[in-house]
């Protein structure tokens, strides 16, 4: 499916699938265009609605600010390969790997 194809595209090893599946299922529902708090529908283009430096999600992981995930590509406002390449650094980064950030997720519902 589309998800599959994205997460190889980022390069996410076929065995961490369920592990990114879950917390961008949970995070963004898959909108690479999300705002933290919208709900319910997936925007069709990057809207500033925040700016990029605010405390606000944005994206399939909700980074916060979102311009963290330019690191990762010029495209990163609406490319969900670039932004899980972005989010994968952070889950790597951040807990050692993406099960280690799920079972955070399972704990917390936040990573």
């Amino acid at each position: 499916d589309d998800k599959t194809s994205i997460m190889a595209a980022a390069g996410i090893a076929s065995g961490d699938y369920p592990y990114v599946n879950y917390i961008v299922s949970r995070e963004s529902g898959w909108c690479p265009t999300k705002w933290q708090g919208q709900i319910g529908y997936c925007p069709s283009y990057y809207s500033a609605l925040h700016s990029t430096d605010s405390g606000f999600g944005y994206g399939l992981c909700q980074s916060t600010p979102a311009g963290k995930m330019a690191t990762a590509g010029s495209d990163w406002q609406t490319n969900p390969v670039t932004q899980l390449k972005w989010c994968s650094g952070y889950a790597k980064g951040r807990y050692g790997s993406w099960a280690a950030a799920y079972n955070h997720w399972l704990s917390y519902n936040n990573w």
